[in-house]
């Protein structure tokens, strides 16, 4: 049976949340970049786990390293729009056309189990290998591991080809039937973009209920009346939960308004961090330190929290992307305790300086 594996114990968990730290944060500016906070299913609390994303046994490393252990029982398909560097491959060519994506979709068909990894960090993970490189420790980035029936993992797949075209670097296919959207995900060979963005309700083997809400290029780029595309945060990602957002992205240039196309929900921009507000006393960072991507439900009837691998900026209306959500009062109030947004509302355009 295939399944998250939980942080230093490596016990099966349903899911499991990583945010790791920047680069030089914390009481004396000296953190090392691997640091992480860490949340599963069957905890109560965020933690500040003890080892690092360098050490084999952190909760990613265990994952990865069950996944790559075993070619003959369990497959996986890996994309990211900046495909990791190999010895046989030391600079990879990468489709500014393919989705702003970053994944892993692990399964085993005998076991009817499966995974799904979805992350924010570029050039990772090199198959065959669980644990951070050392080039990646800079920024913060998050990581979230769900576990699903492999039906699931099908109907994942088929939207990461059609709506969020994930730029696939590494397969391992198991034999599985060649009309398998699996197959169709790695070949390619189903190349027709949905013109309208995807909600996919998805149940965990626990059955917590996760919607995977993701959107092509083709819904999201300026038309020729319009020069302003659309936002998936702002004007997918509100409107389809039902709530106003505070969110955390990379942002670089341009940075769409805070205001949705139809004036219902806004989505403002999160400016600072700081963990001492959730029991961490020292550890603080402006977003321009912080490539992770994720948001969270503004009002007191709600606690979603929203992971995600696109950033809230005008350049990614050309780019496919999507994230998971889910309600969870512990990742809610923790983000939402740690967080400071932006004191002024940008209805329009503008560009965000940390």
């Amino acid at each position: 049976m295939l399944s998250p594996l939980s942080n230093q114990e490596g016990n099966p968990v349903d899911w499991w949340f990583i945010y790791k730290l920047p680069m030089k944060v914390g009481p004396k500016k000296d953190s090392s970049g691997f640091e992480f906070l860490y949340l599963d299913s069957s905890g109560k609390e965020i933690e500040f786990s003890k080892i690092g994303l360098d050490h084999p046994e952190s909760a990613l490393g265990l994952t990865l390293e069950k996944i790559f252990s075993d070619e003959k029982e369990i497959g996986y398909v890996a994309w990211n729009d900046e495909i990791p560097p190999t010895p046989k491959n030391p600079d990879p060519k990468n489709l500014n056309s393919k989705g702003h994506s970053k994944g892993v979709l692990a399964f085993s068909p005998n076991t009817n189990s499966g995974l799904y990894l979805l992350h924010s960090t570029p050039r990772f993970p090199e198959i065959g290998k669980s644990v951070l490189p050392e080039n990646e420790r800079k920024f913060g980035q998050t990581y979230i591991c769900i576990s699903l029936e492999f039906d699931e993992i099908s109907k994942l797949a088929d939207v990461i080809q059609t709506h969020i075209q994930g730029q696939v670097y590494a397969s391992n296919l198991l034999g599985i039937d060649k009309n398998h959207p699996l197959v169709n995900l790695v070949e390619n060979s189903n190349n027709l973009e949905e013109p309208t963005p995807s909600v996919l309700d998805l149940k965990s083997k626990k059955e917590v209920q996760f919607k995977h809400i993701s959107k092509s290029k083709k819904w999201s780029e300026p038309d020729k009346v319009d020069s302003n595309g659309k936002d998936y945060w702002k004007d997918l990602v509100g409107p389809t939960l039902d709530c106003d957002l505070d969110v955390e992205t990379w942002r670089r240039g341009m940075v769409f308004g805070d205001q949705d196309e139809k004036d219902s929900k806004t989505t403002e921009d999160i400016v600072d961090i700081d963990l001492s507000k959730a029991g961490f006393p020292g550890f603080s960072w402006t977003f321009d330190q912080d490539h992770s991507k994720w948001g969270f439900s503004c009002d007191n009837k709600s606690f979603w929290v929203v992971i995600a691998d696109i950033n809230r900026q005008v350049s990614q209306d050309k780019r496919g992307g999507g994230g998971l959500a889910f309600q969870n009062s512990t990742l809610k109030n923790f983000f939402e305790a740690i967080t400071q947004v932006e004191k002024k509302f940008e209805k329009d355009i503008h560009k965000d300086n940390p």
